[in-house]
């Protein structure tokens, strides 16, 4: 039987992906994002059933932290963490993280303290799986184009950190940053510790232009860098990670918490 136009349009794009893969850094730029957004969708996935018996409970997010450390282990990044003690307190706190990219969450969830959920962009809640996976992990959602709604989110979770004994992820910045240095930063998140009248935990991650560039269309390159960080200041929790290609161990210092 003769191949029909759609079977051989099949093998055509099976037999040009591989090329297209080996020669072109936008093309392997694209294919490794379009896999890390689809292992996202998976995991949001699979979270919303158990998360369905006790929707908006913080703890649900135990389920996220375990499926994106067991799947993104795909892409072959080992973190290291430092001090991680400092997130161990049982007492309420805020976290505040810069923010580089959407590859944060493999080292967010490496990190993820107990009873802790995040703040986010309104826009998210709306991301198909994903949104209702976070809805049911009891994601805080701000409205960044509506200053009122914004300022009464952020009291409302002032308060519900401190009744609840709930530990906060926040990005100060408000946007992704690729360019390395940090971004200024928003107020909301130092007014919401003085409301709640509870610490914050700064956490940094280094640098990811050894392994990572919007701009020149990169991820985990085979010429990886070796790369560790000079400054060191007290409390501070390092989180180092190490990427395998071509059968060579390369590693980068990708971040820390103070």
């Amino acid at each position: 039987m003769a191949l029909d136009f759609v079977q051989w349009f099949i093998i055509a794009i099976l037999l040009i992906t591989p090329i297209l893969y080996e020669l072109s850094n936008t093309f392997k730029y694209l294919a490794k994002f379009a896999l890390f957004y689809s292992i996202v969708m998976v995991s949001a996935f699979i979270i919303i059933f158990p998360a369905l018996l006790r929707p908006k409970d913080v703890n649900n997010y135990k389920y996220t932290a375990w499926a994106v450390n067991n799947l993104m282990s795909i892409f072959g990044i080992k973190r290291e963490v430092r001090n991680r003690e400092y997130l161990e307190s049982d007492k309420p706190f805020i976290v505040v993280c810069n923010h580089q990219s959407s590859l944060d969450v493999i080292g967010m969830f490496d990190i993820w303290p107990d009873r802790c959920t995040v703040l986010v962009k309104r826009e998210l809640m709306y991301a198909g799986p994903f949104g209702l996976a976070s809805w049911l992990c009891g994601t805080v959602y701000i409205d960044r184009f509506d200053p009122e709604k914004s300022k009464n989110t952020m009291t409302k979770t002032a308060q519900h950190i401190k009744e609840n004994n709930l530990k906060l992820y926040v990005y100060p910045e408000g946007t992704r940053n690729h360019e390395g240095a940090l971004l200024p930063f928003k107020k909301g998140a130092f007014h919401l510790a003085v409301q709640a009248q509870v610490p914050l935990i700064p956490v940094v991650f280094s640098s990811y232009s050894d392994f990572y560039s919007k701009k020149r269309k990169k991820i985990w390159n085979r010429k990886i860098h070796s790369h560790s960080a000079s400054t060191s200041v007290d409390g501070r929790i390092s989180v180092r990670t190490r990427h395998r290609a071509d059968g060579e161990n390369t590693e980068t210092d990708a971040g820390g918490v103070q």
